[in-house]
């Protein structure tokens, strides 16, 4: 049996081995195709003898994240070659002055910046420290980054075969800077696919389950979809333009998360499914039109056959998100009554979408050839890097998550002069973003020519003025409101010239996730060495930051339920107004499960009712099995969980 799954095995590396070669040679120039076999060769050797968790041989690992970087992210030659030999420094004997003799200074440089060092103690911990060095990468070239999503990507796919607490570290820091990366860097499928992968490792049960309600609905809603896209597809025709029309439902991962930020149940959310319209330009004849204006042509058909929802228009034609995004957005009345999101955007918008900074590179800028916008998102990494306060202070998480987990917004100056800044953005980040001083003597804010508090959070498009006073300096409630990592690093400093302290506890918990036993849980092990195990649900945002943080006090947790045993818990329920059905819920509450009901809050308009119940009980599954009796009652539109705070 052994000589049996020993002769699989080789045949499955010389299978990979070949497809990986087959499509490394298309479009290659033959000197680069050689120099790419003699690292596969190279890899293959360091790596003999070495296995996976799983027991495959190691090598297939590299050839993995090379085709990912071949044929999923477009980078070149060298990139391919760092690929093979990311893990060669790291995990054998070779070294990178064999890297650098053999291989060149460009693909040292690559595998330098992808080899985790090692140490005998850290600033912050091992896995911060080794994002610290990746980050530090990017001053001089985004390849390594890039590659290193390609070697994330590739362990996401193959984690099955590693222990849970294993698996929540790595779906920790996936979540928490990896998946936030790739959006950042325009590769929306990478992104997409690093979310629905942590997701449903982190949280297989609720995935699951999620999957199943999206496959239903799949199925319901085919016979809309197509009788939707139909007509879209005769008026492109008869206008004579060449266009795809597919429709693509939102990742699982999406879906849960729509779910929980607007507090709705699957059936009330939009756009489930969008419908991607993708045009070849028009670049022959005597009429030639730019793409926008086919984006506009393309709306405007659209207006004519189906009715548009007021203020859905989106265009990122003119103004491009800052990774290079490029389409036009709308939603128009399908025959059921619901809206249908619609892009639109030619196929240079198309590859740019999945490939987003490796399209939009510009060989006249920095080692790496990438463009302007990623040079902005790189300097500000640069500066949050190298400051020694993040070193010191604990923030450089913080700073992390600022400048990765938000998508950007335009506003502008009285001047019309444009600023970037992340959604979520206040006018607090907006006057730190002209000037230092401007924000840290900010007394108000005109937005829209309204005067508004220095807290408040700007949209798209805002025009913004800031007024100021030399009598006013920064407060420390001004860390809370602002999101950029230029304008907490300014308030820190002005609160630190005042002595007023900023230093964060050892352990912050202050919002957290009510777990309950019977919840997908994740705990931590107090480093004091006290024994304690913090224990948080795996989709609380707290537990994914620690996960990627200290991912080394992870530990599996199993608490059953005790009879004896009550926690908190809140239930909202919503739905149409009749008598007595208030009545009738707290009923089924206290006498047909005997729980006693600590507070319940009812309003009512316009014939409809909300109540919020908040109560104890011994376990998800009582929870879960008492809101679906809940929702069971006449008249119960929605009954839900509400994951309350506590510190």
């Amino acid at each position: 049996m052994l000589t049996f799954v020993i002769m699989d095995y080789l045949t499955m590396v010389q299978q990979q081995r070949d497809l990986f070669l087959e499509k490394a040679a298309e479009n290659r120039l033959p000197k680069d195709l050689k120099r790419i076999k003699q690292a596969y060769e190279y890899a293959n050797k360091a790596h003999e003898n070495q296995k996976r968790k799983n027991g495959e041989p190691y090598i297939l690992h590299p050839i993995a994240v090379a085709r990912i970087v071949n044929e999923e992210i477009g980078l070149g030659t060298n990139s391919i070659i760092a690929s093979l030999l990311h893990d060669v420094v790291e995990d054998t004997s070779r070294t990178n002055d064999e890297i650098r003799e053999l291989f060149g200074e460009d693909i040292a440089f690559l595998v330098g910046g992808l080899t985790k060092e090692k140490k005998e103690e850290y600033e912050l911990s091992l896995q911060v420290d080794n994002i610290r060095k990746m980050l530090m990468t990017i001053q001089y070239d985004i390849r390594a980054l890039l590659i290193k999503l390609a070697d994330r990507l590739h362990n996401m796919r193959t984690l099955a075969s590693m222990p849970l607490s294993k698996q929540m570290k790595i779906t920790g820091e996936t979540d928490f800077f990896f998946a936030p990366l790739a959006n950042r860097l325009g590769l929306y499928k990478v992104k997409t696919e690093l979310e629905n992968l942590s997701f449903r490792f982190r949280s297989p049960e609720e995935y699951n389950r999620i999957r199943k309600i999206l496959e239903g609905y799949s199925l319901e809603t085919e016979p809309i979809r197509n009788r939707f896209v139909a007509p879209i597809k005769k008026i492109l025709k008869e206008n004579n333009i060449d266009a795809v029309v597919t429709q693509d439902s939102r990742s699982v991962y999406s879906i849960w998360r729509h779910m929980n930020q607007k507090q709705v149940p699957f059936r009330r959310l939009e756009s489930i499914y969008v419908f991607n319209i993708v045009f070849e330009p028009n670049t022959k004849g005597p009429h030639v039109i730019s793409e926008k204006n086919q984006c506009l042509e393309i709306y405007s058909l659209l207006t004519d056959i189906y009715l548009e929802k007021v203020g859905s228009f989106h265009s990122y034609l003119d103004n491009p998100k800052a990774n290079g995004y490029e389409a036009l957005h709308c939603m128009f009345m399908t025959e059921h009554g619901t809206w249908a999101e619609v892009h639109i955007r030619s196929t240079r918008m198309e590859i740019a979408s999945v490939r987003g900074c490796v399209v939009k590179r510009d060989k006249n800028v920095g080692i790496g050839g990438v463009g302007a916008w990623v040079e902005e998102f790189r300097g500000t990494l640069k500066d949050m890097v190298y400051r020694d306060s993040f070193g010191k202070d604990g923030f450089f998480l913080e700073g992390v998550k600022a400048n990765l987990y938000n998508d950007d917004i335009r506003v502008f100056t009285p001047k019309g002069e444009q600023i970037l800044l992340p959604s979520n953005a206040t006018a607090l980040d907006f006057a730190y973003a002209i000037h230092s001083e401007i924000g840290n003597h900010a007394l108000y804010a005109r937005v829209n020519g309204m005067l508004c508090s220095v807290k408040t959070v700007l949209k798209r498009g805002d025009r913004v003025e800031i007024g100021t006073s030399d009598d006013i300096k920064p407060h420390k409630d001004w860390l809370d409101a602002a999101v950029t990592y230029k304008a907490k690093s300014c308030i820190r400093s002005a609160l630190r010239k005042q002595n007023i302290s900023i230093k964060p506890s050892k352990y912050i918990f202050a919002k957290c996730c009510s777990p309950l036993p019977g919840d997908e849980l994740l705990g931590f092990e107090a480093q004091d060495g006290s024994g304690k195990i913090f224990v948080h649900t795996r989709n609380c945002e707290l537990a994914i930051q620690l996960s990627t943080e200290y991912g080394e006090t992870i530990v599996d947790v199993d608490i059953e339920a005790d009879a004896s045993t009550y926690y908190p818990a809140l239930i909202h329920t919503f739905g149409v107004d009749r008598k007595g059905i208030t009545f009738e819920i707290s009923q089924v509450i206290s006498e047909e499960w005997e729980m006693n009901i600590n507070n319940m809050t009812v309003t009512t308009k316009d014939e409809l009712f909300e109540c919020d119940i908040s109560l104890e009980v011994r376990s998800a599954q009582e929870l879960n099995q008492m809101i679906a009796r809940l929702e069971s009652i006449l008249g119960v539109e929605d009954a839900r969980r509400v994951f309350i705070s506590q510190s």
